[in-house]
């Protein structure tokens, strides 16, 4: 039931190393299919999710709900596979989504600028100017959106388990050092962890149901889950709305209970019109 989760440089070589770790290990490999997905389940098209999940955003697109709304879908559509467990995935969010899962294996795949450039030219035959420019370009996007989405800065080393720097072509030795770190006693699941797995697919779950009726899904509310107790917390003008949310997460599939905890906005009455 172990989980790798890697997230790689453009250029770094992330995505073979991680098909050849999936086979070496008869895991299943996730990466554009996390997308579909999400897709297929909200009816979202593919090309406006792939737009929120890889372009940095503008200052007002983080205000804008209906991205937000993607967001959710995509976090479901994760939590989905990571709770199969026997996994990995080559997305960029992945390490951050499952932080807090102790048998996830997060890694972080890199290399030098001019080693990524070189195979940038190479896979995409185009010239070092151009390749500079896209890998430049790829570096800026992802600091941004993966800043947006989970406040972290994605190329500290502390933000992983693992960081593979592959500046020479050693395919093989790569996936080996990853296929023996997830064989390890360290990211073999607990009943705990795989229960944290659940609440968190749980919870995602109820964040995307929310997020698709019609009358809650402009909301903006927090939730948590443990073994099948949700919690909606939420900044409200009026209790009746979150009360609305909770009657969508109760017909979420695993919810047993769920409670409300809200912060009330009185509605300013601004006084008479003179």
């Amino acid at each position: 039931m172990t989980i790798v989760a890697i997230s790689r440089e453009m250029g770094s070589g992330g995505y073979e190393i991680g098909a050849a770790v999936a086979r070496a290990l008869n895991f299943e490999y996730v990466n554009r299919q996390i997308l579909l997905e999400a897709a297929h389940a909200h009816g979202v098209p593919e090309a406006t999710l792939l737009d929120v999940v890889e372009r940095r955003p503008s200052l007002w697109e983080r205000f804008d709900a209906e991205r937000r709304r993607y967001l959710t879908f995509l976090e479901a559509a994760y939590y989905t596979f990571a709770e199969r467990g026997n996994l990995v995935t080559a997305s960029r969010s992945g390490p951050f989504f499952v932080r807090d899962v102790r048998h996830a294996l997060k890694v972080r795949i890199m290399a030098p600028v001019e080693v990524r450039v070189r195979r940038v030219m190479a896979q995409e035959s185009l010239d070092q100017k151009a390749a500079a420019a896209k890998v430049r370009a790829y570096d800026r996007e992802m600091s941004g959106r993966i800043d947006y989405l989970f406040g972290v800065d994605w190329t500290l080393p502390e933000n992983y388990d693992f960081v593979l720097n592959t500046s020479d072509d050693s395919w093989d030795y790569y996936t080996d050092l990853l296929v023996a770190a997830a064989r390890h006693p360290r990211y073999q699941p607990t009943p705990a962890s795989l229960q944290k797995v659940r609440d968190l697919r749980l919870a995602a779950q109820v964040r995307a149901a929310i997020a698709t009726d019609p009358g809650t899904q402009r909301l903006n509310v927090e939730v948590t889950a443990q073994e099948g107790r949700v919690v909606l917390t939420g900044i409200v003008f009026s209790p009746a709305v979150l009360d609305t949310a909770a009657d969508v997460a109760r017909r979420v599939p695993g919810v047993v209970s769920v409670s409300c905890e809200t912060v009330e906005i009185p509605r300013v009455y601004p006084g008479p019109i003179m």
